[in-house]
């Protein structure tokens, strides 16, 4: 009786892992249908309208950006790469910082504090 006890309970969790792995199977193809589905939606959409897809607008904007910081990034004049990833020294400005407290100055230090090109007569 023992025996048979054995020999059903081994045929029922053969079963079950059977049927737990086809349940796998068939959820990991079911994933695989639903990409490829997807990725050919994707690709016959950009052959009828004419426009790259967007991942892949995005996958070329991450490539560009990586190019242009290896090439030292972008210079004052807006060109990538066109200060070779150095600084002008005409762009540092060694500036000593300070507190400012807005109560106690007046009007007049205040207009002296403001930067050249916003000074009021």
């Amino acid at each position: 009786m023992e025996f048979l006890m054995n020999l059903v309970g081994f045929v029922f969790r053969l079963a079950l892992r059977l049927l737990l792995l086809g349940m796998a199977l068939a959820f990991a193809l079911g994933l695989l249908l639903v990409g490829l589905a997807s990725l050919v939606w994707v690709l016959l959409k950009a052959l009828v309208t004419g426009r790259k897809p967007a991942f892949i607008v995005t996958l070329q904007r991450f490539q560009q950006a990586r190019h242009q910081f290896r090439r030292g990034g972008w210079s004052t004049t807006g060109r990538p790469g066109a200060n070779s990833g150095g600084v002008d020294v005409v762009d540092v400005v060694d500036v000593e910082a300070m507190p400012v407290d807005a109560t106690d100055a007046s009007a007049s230090d205040i207009k002296a504090l403001a930067p050249p090109d916003r000074r009021q007569p």
